[in-house]
């Protein structure tokens, strides 16, 4: 039922990756129940530019559980459940500047669960899944760009920024309920999220309540499977709460929706060896959000045992932000860009080791700050290992 690929957007190796050991019970071959854990950790900092100069250590680790549907007499059914640990600074904000977030493991500090669901087919080609849900292991999955350690390589920023406390993402979740159709060469899904992540009151506490208290989330994707083996998708999403305007001279609320496309394919093949690539588009509405358009994309070359890629992410701010901007005699930039180049070698089935070095061109687009550039060394470890 997981997306194999997307459940941690942007790591080399996914904590999604470490759940495949089964463990079953002797006296009851039926019970099927997994367990698996992850730790993935950068340390990164910014050598010129932004902000200021410095490293930080940034860290996220997942404990997951799965029980097979089987279990309970439901089969193809399955209950999930993912509680990650958050180390973390504000290294985009305090050092880089940066608008995208230069790191997928940076968040608020916090323990608390991602995911909690269970799922399973309610006809031949029709699942269901309800509980807390990362939006992002089913919609907008970047599949190639998952190897990069930039934020807008897992999910776009122009979506990832919408919301009260984003959407239900890394690191905050939120209860949803949500239908997939698929069939031999597509697929469509629907969901509903709670429009706030989190609680209302601490966004760094999860919370339990009925998809749609707090107003609603509506996504819906169609992907198609391509001849090479590559996959295009497309999708839409809107708020139903409205959110302030950001032109102030127009006042009052506005909706906050957008619409994103992705196409990735395989290029060539070397022995064992692909090179992928991929590309992504976004738009959200300007009014409410600050991102209003985005372009990304990229390629990689290599085998599960080592990879090596480039890639790059272009977040443009909407007119409302320029139009405040220039209102308050602000000067800012339209684009900010990160061109990111790493290599992930698997050092041991347990461990992976990338380094990363990015160069941010207008971060946070403020004129007066200077490009960036950022380097890193990630450590990802899995069990059971892969």
């Amino acid at each position: 039922m997981r997306n194999a690929g997307a459940l941690f957007a942007c790591a080399v190796l996914t904590p999604e990756a470490t759940y495949a050991q089964t463990e079953s019970a002797k006296d009851d071959p039926v019970k099927v129940v997994d367990f698996g854990a992850s730790y993935v950790t950068d340390v990164i900092g910014n050598l010129d530019g932004g902000e200021k100069k410095g490293f930080v250590w940034l860290g996220r680790a997942d404990a997951t559980i799965s029980v097979d549907g089987s279990a309970f007499g439901w089969d193809g059914a399955e209950i999930f459940v993912d509680v990650l640990a958050v180390q973390s600074a504000d290294f985009s904000g305090d050092y880089v500047g940066d608008g995208q977030t230069v790191s997928n493991v940076q968040g608020d500090s916090a323990v608390r669960p991602i995911e909690a669901w269970i799922a399973g087919p309610i006809s031949d080609d029709v699942s269901v899944k309800l509980g807390m849900i990362d939006l992002n292991s089913e919609f907008d999955v970047q599949s190639v760009g998952k190897h990069f350690v930039g934020s807008s390589h897992g999910i776009g920023p122009e979506f990832s920024q919408s919301g009260a406390n984003g959407p239900s993402i890394f690191p905050a979740g939120a209860t949803a309920i949500m239908l997939r159709y698929e069939s031999a060469s597509w697929s469509a899904r629907l969901g509903l999220f709670d429009a706030v992540a989190g609680s209302r009151k601490n966004p760094r506490q999860a919370a339990f309540r009925f998809p749609g208290t707090t107003g609603a989330l509506l996504v819906g994707e169609v992907d198609r499977k391509l001849a090479r083996g590559g996959e295009a998708q497309i999708g839409i999403w809107r708020y139903t709460p409205r959110f302030e305007r950001i032109d102030t001279t127009r006042g009052g609320r506005g909706v906050s929706q957008g619409a994103y496309a992705m196409i990735e394919t395989p290029l060539a093949t070397h022995r064992d060896a692909k090179l992928e690539g991929w590309m992504r588009i976004g738009v959200a509405s300007s009014s409410v959000n600050e991102i209003g358009a985005y372009a990304g994309g990229g390629l990689t070359y290599g085998d599960e045992a080592q990879r090596v890629g480039i890639a790059v992410a272009h977040a443009r701010r909407g007119d409302a932000v320029m139009r405040e901007a220039a209102r308050h005699n602000a000067r800012s930039n339209r684009a900010e860009t990160a061109i990111e180049l790493t290599y992930a070698y698997r050092v041991t089935p347990w461990l992976t080791i990338q380094p990363d070095l990015q160069y941010v061109v207008n971060p946070g687009w403020e004129p007066s700050r200077s490009d960036a550039t950022v380097a890193g060394l990630r450590f990802s470890f899995a069990w059971p290992a892969d």
